[in-house]
């Protein structure tokens, strides 16, 4: 039974490197779709989805040193391969476990102002090309920008589409 879930762990790979002891917080890509109002013969208009919006994730890390950004070197063009694992108990104590994998390109990389005392923080922001995530081994998300693979929820929303334009 689904119930109200607490983080216990959570780990990172970027590019094969560990991050688990630095990883401080991690923003999924938001699943946003543009919308374009219906109105023709109505009086009341309905809203159709025309595309999804481009995705991307932040990872922010503490203590970030010249591991990561060696990391991050990669060819102009390649893709950077992120890994964030999350894991906890249930109210009922049951374990779960998230994976997200991400493959994109680095789009920014922000340091939070250097203060005396203060704990040094690095965000990184990605721009998505894949994106999968699996809920307890379960895929629920599984998105490829240059296939158009479109699966949310266990549903490929543009499978018939593909189809019909014979794309895999």
């Amino acid at each position: 039974m689904f119930t109200n879930r607490v983080r216990q762990a959570m780990a990172a790979t970027l590019q094969g490197l560990p991050l688990s002891a630095t990883v401080e917080s991690f923003e999924p890509p938001k699943i946003d779709f543009a919308m374009e109002t219906m109105t023709g013969g109505r009086f009341i208009g309905e809203d159709m989805a025309k595309s999804a919006t481009v995705l991307t994730a932040k990872l922010t890390l503490q203590g970030m040193g010249p591991e990561v950004m060696l990391a991050l070197g990669v060819t102009l063009g390649e893709d950077i391969l992120l890994n964030v694992r999350e894991a906890g108990q249930d109210q009922d104590g049951n374990t779960w476990f998230t994976y997200h994998t991400i493959g994109g390109k680095l789009k920014s990389l922000t340091e939070t102002t250097l203060k005396m005392a203060d704990k040094p923080t690095t965000v990184l922001e990605f721009t998505c090309r894949t994106y999968n995530r699996l809920e307890n081994g379960i895929p629920v998300i599984d998105i490829d920008v240059r296939t158009q693979k479109f699966m949310l929820n266990g549903v490929d929303i543009l499978g018939d589409a593909r189809r019909a334009v014979l794309l895999p």
